[in-house]
């Protein structure tokens, strides 16, 4: 994961397709909206969520378990498949259901995209998206650590789709058939509702070509990021963002 930021630094530093992007103010308030998110959901959340698991592995328990694989790298395999459309409905559900959207609103509030927009989160968004996900993991009866390592596999591309940089052309198009790839992340943060209702894959690009919500962009940027009626420093700074969810009334 540090060697994914350090080398979406690098490539913003070297080919930013917003020159002006970055900023020192903006970099440490979604650093540290990040921090209060990992203190609350990552760390409180998982650690309670993880003893769960303990208590489930003396009496083995979901769909896995009553139909036992041949191999665990068929579990490894289903169990990251299902993590990562489990992510794309629940991503999609945030912008459908009022209250999942008032705290995922946090993250599209971000005017500027940069690394930095991969840390903006609510608490409580990161809180029902653990829950979700390691609900359903628990229900599938896939490990916890099947999560843990698709996290991993999936961090350094979360990075890269946020990162305020041009790739090369002919390297996105060979991506984009199978992962989402930065072109089709940042019309996801367009301010026009019916370009930002797209795109909700975090992995595969194959959820939304599935479910009738993929939109292939008409530049390497859209024109706009962030929100309309939440363009003011008021959702921008560390408090605001937290109370952001109680500033929204509807999209």
């Amino acid at each position: 994961m540090v060697l994914s930021i350090i080398v979406a630094f690098w490539s913003e530093a070297l080919s930013p397709i917003d020159q002006d992007s970055w900023s020192f103010e903006h970099t440490s308030r979604n650093f540290i909206i990040w921090l209060l998110s990992f203190l609350c959901a990552d760390f409180l959340v998982g650690y309670y969520w993880v003893d769960i698991q303990a208590i489930i592995q003396q009496q083995p328990f979901g769909i896995f378990y009553w139909l036992p694989l041949p191999s665990e790298w068929m579990l490894l395999v289903l169990g990251v498949l299902i993590i990562d459309v489990a992510d794309y409905f629940f991503h999609r559900i945030s912008h459908q259901n009022r209250y999942l959207w008032r705290l995922h609103a946090v993250h599209h509030t971000d005017t500027k995209l940069d690394i930095s927009t991969t840390l903006r989160s609510h608490p409580l968004d990161l809180v029902a998206s653990n829950a979700w996900k390691i609900g359903l993991a628990l229900m599938c009866g896939v490990p916890i650590w099947v999560i843990g390592f698709r996290e991993l596999l999936i961090f350094p591309l979360i990075f890269f789709q946020h990162a305020n940089a041009a790739w090369p052309v002919k390297f996105e198009n060979r991506l984009s058939s199978v992962l989402v790839t930065p072109v089709l992340h940042r019309l996801h943060h367009s301010i026009i509702r019916a370009e930002h209702d797209t795109n909700y894959g975090e992995g595969l690009i194959l959820w939304d070509k599935l479910f009738g919500t993929f939109q292939q962009p008409e530049s390497v940027r859209p024109q706009k990021y962030g929100l309309k009626n939440c363009e003011t420093q008021k959702y921008q700074t560390v408090d605001g963002m937290l109370l952001t969810p109680f500033y929204i009334n509807n999209r």
